[in-house]
């Protein structure tokens, strides 16, 4: 395979990380830092790819300092990914003087390094060739575990806030945060590939390593154009989604008999007034309507239902889908019509909480009655 087209596809590849970095750190729109510490994400994989652009074409740059400051980015990529989920999803997130301590792993290694530079691949050649130590490949391996680490934690801190949202509003579809999953996902499939391709090396088979750096730059290159598309076409996505903080009830002092009111008046509000059929309905409106604090009827829902506000409601609009499905005398009406009726504003959440709740999607229900 020649190493012209590679460098081709890895120069390609760098204007365009270069390109959405300037879009997001100049986009006007949304929250700044977050915008900012994701072009900063983008920088950095683009000082690599420009770099390994440089190695292919042979260049050395006559400051070795600048030739493998990079070495150790991959130290960044985790903290930086962090850092922006904490910002997308907190909104009192602030990045403060003690957050900087998630820097100390490079700055060590990069000096090691630097210090050691027979552990350094010059050249792509060295690389291909396997002429690497045994140390080289230690250390990658440590980098790949602290980035997966921080990929961890901010899945983790993804969950947390899911968890939260779904025991606050009905609708979730809006502020889900599908691109930030989208975007822990896709470094995720990233850094794998690019560990096969590191280690594959081992092997010593020139036409396989050159092979996985093909499908590796493929996998950028498709990964920069849809965050492009994304920010062109929706701008939004990286305004900086606020924080929902959390309403954990530990601690409530709610007695059994309260417990029990509450789940009394509850039932009686959505059985008479039907609120559900509000799409935007949340458990703040509930808790105005009933009097009763949001982190109290938070508690009777999740104790006495076992079941979070989102699927709690659901199950009542799913209800009210199977009525007036059996009711309507109109041979016209629709699934999606009824969908509507019922308070759902997204098909595919309707579809997901029909299956769940009644073991049978909502044409076969159609079907059967």
């Amino acid at each position: 395979m020649d190493l012209s087209l590679i460098s081709l596809l890895s120069f390609l590849i760098t204007f365009q990380l270069l390109f959405v970095s300037v879009f997001l750190i100049t986009h006007k729109k949304g929250n700044h830092r977050n915008n900012i510490l994701l072009g900063t994400l983008f920088i950095l994989i683009a000082w690599n790819m420009g770099d390994l652009t440089l190695q292919m074409n042979g260049i050395v740059l006559k400051l070795e300092f600048l030739q493998h400051i990079d070495d150790g980015f991959f130290l960044l990529y985790g903290p930086v990914i962090y850092l922006y989920a904490q910002g997308v999803i907190y909104r009192d997130f602030n990045l403060t003087r003690v957050k900087l301590l998630h820097l100390i792993p490079y700055f060590v290694v990069t000096i090691s390094l630097l210090s050691s530079r027979n552990l350094l691949p010059r050249t792509t050649e060295d690389i291909i060739n396997n002429d690497l130590t045994w140390q080289f490949y230690l250390i990658s391996a440590l980098m790949y575990v602290h980035f997966f680490v921080y990929l961890g934690l901010s899945y983790k801190s993804l969950l947390k806030y899911r968890n939260i949202i779904k025991n606050k509003y009905s609708q979730i579809v809006q502020i889900n945060l599908d691109w930030l999953s989208f975007s822990i996902n896709t470094f995720g499939i990233l850094t794998f590939l690019s560990l096969i391709h590191n280690f594959i090396g081992l092997l010593g088979n020139r036409s396989v390593l050159l092979f996985t750096l093909v499908f590796l730059l493929i996998f950028v290159f498709y990964f920069v154009n849809k965050v492009i598309l994304k920010a062109l076409r929706q701008p939004e996505i990286f305004a900086g989604i606020t924080q929902t903080e959390s309403t954990k009830y530990l601690g409530s002092n709610l007695t059994p008999s309260q417990i029990e009111e509450y789940k009394n008046q509850l039932l009686t509000l959505l059985r008479t007034k039907k609120p559900y059929l509000n799409p935007q309905v949340s458990i703040a409106d509930l808790s105005e309507k009933l009097s009763i604090s949001t982190k109290h009827l938070s508690q009777v829902i999740n104790q006495t239902f076992d079941k979070s506000f989102f699927d709690f409601i659901n199950a009542y609009r799913i209800k009210e889908v199977q009525n007036i499905l059996k009711e309507s005398t109109d041979d016209k009406l629709t699934v999606l019509e009824a969908m509507y009726q019922a308070g759902f504003n997204s098909k595919s959440s309707f579809n997901t909480a029909f299956k769940k709740e009644t073991g049978l999607t909502p044409t076969e229900f159609r079907k059967m009655i």
